[in-house]
């Protein structure tokens, strides 16, 4: 396995940019249930220099915030219904980023981030600005559980195409298409986002992607990405359901203008990787 050099992951200043950069990103994970993976790439890109490892270490550190945001929410205390519409969403996200992988290297990736965007955009500006349905009972018909199995494999092939949990998508998807509550919604989103990470994280360590360095970046990251996601929680309980909506579309926005942002100016690593695939 071959250790990437000169990078500024490499030095202790470096290390403590990541924790002081990830906490603030953990808080809003534990607040809105949003993974941030999408606020942690461009960090990682610059700490490490590679776009692979910049990935697998999203992913390390994506597994810990959704394992603890999971954990602090305590998702066992939701209806079994709603538990069971969030397991739904498993199965199909492994063929489904199998496919965003692919889809990578066979069409204009740039197209689709627009159109990605796009939607965060609507979306985001949909539960900012407008109230959203109140929450209903879940019930498991089989147009329902259909509905999810698809679902799930429309968000994996989203993740194989960002490198992201697909949070700031499974959660809108889960309050409009099944009427759950955004609360609710984002604990569901970190708990089916755990299978495809450890997948995702595990494939590139694999490949190589992944170093004593790189490692020890994510777990500083990760730490400091489960102090704020506790944080987040603790918020979490003093707020109301409105403010929640807000957040969450105001982070999609974000990601948003992120995802643009990274169109039209690529990072050089981002950039060599996609001349590599041409």
């Amino acid at each position: 396995m071959v250790e990437p050099h000169g990078t500024l992951a490499e030095r202790p200043a470096g290390l403590l940019v990541g924790a002081l950069l990830a906490a603030p990103i953990g808080v809003l994970s534990g607040f809105a249930g949003v993974g941030g993976g999408e606020y942690r790439a461009p960090i990682l890109l610059v700490l490490l220099g590679r776009v692979r490892w910049a990935i697998a270490t999203n992913l390390l550190i994506g597994l810990i915030v959704a394992t603890f945001t999971v954990l602090f929410r305590q998702a066992w205390n939701l209806p079994p219904e709603a538990l069971v519409l969030g397991l739904l969403l498993i199965p199909g996200g492994f063929p489904g980023a199998y496919l965003g992988a692919v889809v990578t290297r066979r069409i204009s990736s740039r197209a689709l981030k627009a159109l990605l965007a796009g939607i965060l955009v609507v979306t985001g500006l949909r539960l900012m600005l407008f109230e959203i349905p109140g929450a209903r009972a879940v019930s498991l018909d089989a147009l329902t559980v259909s509905l999810a199995l698809l679902l799930g494999f429309g968000l994996g092939v989203i993740s194989g195409l960002l490198g992201v949990a697909a949070g700031e998508y499974r959660i809108p998807a889960l309050i409009f298409l099944f009427g759950i509550s955004p609360v609710f919604a984002g604990t569901l989103s970190s708990l089916a986002s755990i299978p495809s990470q450890l997948m995702g994280y595990m494939t590139h360590r694999s490949l190589g992607h992944a170093s004593r360095r790189s490692t020890r970046l994510g777990a500083v990251m990760g730490i400091a990405s489960v102090a704020g996601v506790l944080v987040g929680v603790l918020l979490l309980s003093r707020t109301t359901e409105a403010l929640v909506s807000q957040v969450l579309g105001f982070a999609m926005v974000l990601a948003a203008a992120r995802i643009v942002w990274d169109i039209r100016h690529p990072h050089p690593a981002e950039a060599a990787s996609s001349a590599e695939q041409a």
